[in-house]
């Protein structure tokens, strides 16, 4: 991590594959797609001067792919009515903290508590339920997420300094994995009823 970029990879399909993220600044506007081939040896000019096992990574790719990533602001609500979003819909977060997809999770296990038995009705006033508990816990998730990226792409201090900094940012930002939605969404249901 460092100076404008970051580069991370880890094993994927059960270990037989690894995935790399790469991260660069760019002033391109970057297709809405995750199959807009890249170039390899942009890749590594980008990651010049790097350690030596981020160069040989990517010396040892044979093809990337390139998508933009794209920072939205928390919106202001998402149910109307008898619709809402969920999900990226909802709540798009950069990739930097890797809870787009669990966030994702949590607003169906709330959806899926909140509607259990409700009647037509009630859906209305469920789904505004659904929002009220969601939409704070999410935000902050984003602004976590924002803050992750900053951090990641940061050039201050040596290695050493950033392995602390990232001890005391993981520690500060380690309400995010014990909560329990599904016991939230029940305790919501149980404080209306």
């Amino acid at each position: 991590m460092g100076d404008g970029r970051s580069f991370i990879c880890f094993p994927v399909s059960q270990g037989h594959l690894v995935n790399i993220v790469a991260f660069v600044p760019s002033s391109l506007d970057m297709e809405e797609t995750w199959f807009a081939p890249g170039d390899v040896r942009t890749l590594a000019g980008e990651y010049r001067g790097w350690d030596a096992p981020v160069q040989d990574i990517i010396a040892a790719l044979d093809q990337t792919f390139r998508w933009g990533i794209y920072d939205r602001p928390p919106l202001p609500y998402w149910s109307r009515g008898c619709v809402t979003l969920l999900g990226d819909a909802a709540h798009p977060m950069v990739p930097h903290f890797g809870q787009g997809a669990g966030q994702s999770i949590e607003d169906g296990f709330a959806l899926a508590v909140l509607l259990e038995h409700a009647g037509r009705e009630e859906i209305p006033g469920r789904l505004q339920a659904y929002q009220n508990l969601r939409l704070g816990r999410t935000s902050g998730v984003q602004a976590a997420s924002r803050l992750a990226g900053r951090f990641y792409r940061s050039a201050a201090g040596n290695p050493s300094d950033q392995a602390e900094r990232m001890r005391e940012w993981m520690s500060a930002a380690a309400w995010i994995f014990p909560y329990d939605t599904e016991e939230a969404a029940a305790a919501l249901l149980r404080s209306v009823n």
